[in-house]
């Protein structure tokens, strides 16, 4: 193995009897989580997430959770990953691990066509580098809606909002295991606003609808994901949203921007009601 190797250890996805190995560090590094909210964590995320690791003579040193979550955006029902528990043990870190971490889950996130990512940051100068940009702030859903049904809470949520996470049997499961590990705990005063990066230029082009009918040749620029890089055709209605990447330079370019200006156009026209912490 070559010097830059050794400095460098790749990344690559824990299988599920390992997922639970990345607890000791989840404790070392979260040490404001309960025990008790460590637990629920552990038993129930866990369960269909993914963790993208490093290791160093056989300890995972670097780690970063995905957790699934179906999401309803302008009608369209996606599949997004929600990225929590970035973490690196405090002698492995300003080695890059993280940037190594995030580099490859945004790309392996646009190989399975997802249109976007989001997190909620423990400081905006971390992920800003990586084109992530504000999107909402936490929202407080109503009490007497949490007590609804999951079809309910579907129903008044696409009245008032574009884009949120679908409730379903597995969202609701959840959601009841997280308030019992919460019991008795003091809430934070303030929860943090939420981030989301592109992932897929195409698929959140598809997203995005307008009440015109108009086409725009748009210049994106990625240096994360090269397929996200380029020049693209964007044609759009209120019936329907649709682009395509081209494989010359248009003779016009209507807009020229960086996959993070992109985000922050599309997402700054959505009404958006998120409320998940993990």
């Amino acid at each position: 193995m070559s010097e830059e190797l050794k400095k460098h250890p790749l990344p690559f996805y824990l299988a599920e009897h390992e997922k639970i190995n990345s607890r000791v560090l989840y404790e070392k590094v979260f040490t404001d989580d309960t025990k008790r909210f460590v637990d629920y964590y552990y038993q129930y995320k866990i369960r269909n997430n993914e963790i993208l690791a490093l290791k160093e003579e056989e300890q995972i040193v670097s780690m970063l959770h995905m957790n699934p979550y179906q999401m309803i955006v302008n009608g369209y029902e996606v599949k997004c990953n929600y990225i929590v528990a970035v973490a690196t043990l405090e002698a492995c870190r300003h080695r890059g691990y993280m940037s190594i971490l995030l580099e490859k889950a945004l790309q392996d996130m646009k190989r399975q066509n997802m249109p976007f990512t989001f997190l909620m940051p423990a400081s905006e100068s971390i992920y800003a580098p990586f084109d992530f940009v504000w999107i909402c702030p936490y929202t407080e859903v109503p009490v007497r809606v949490m007590q609804m049904d999951q079809e309910r809470q579907n129903r008044y949520l696409a009245s008032r909002y574009q884009m949120f996470c679908k409730r379903d049997q597995r969202y609701m499961e959840e959601l009841r295991a997280e308030k019992l590990a919460e019991e008795g705990e003091t809430q934070p005063e303030r929860i943090p606003p939420y981030m989301a990066r592109i992932t897929d230029v195409c698929q959140m082009l598809r997203l995005a609808g307008s009440r015109q009918k108009r086409r725009l040749y748009l210049h994106v620029k990625d240096t994360i994901i090269p397929e996200n890089d380029g020049y693209f055709l964007w044609q759009f209605s209120e019936e329907d949203s649709r682009a395509e990447k081209l494989e010359g330079i248009p003779e016009k370019v209507d807009l020229e921007l960086t996959v993070g200006e992109l985000a922050s156009m599309i997402f700054g026209n959505f009404r958006i009601c998120l409320s998940e912490v993990v």
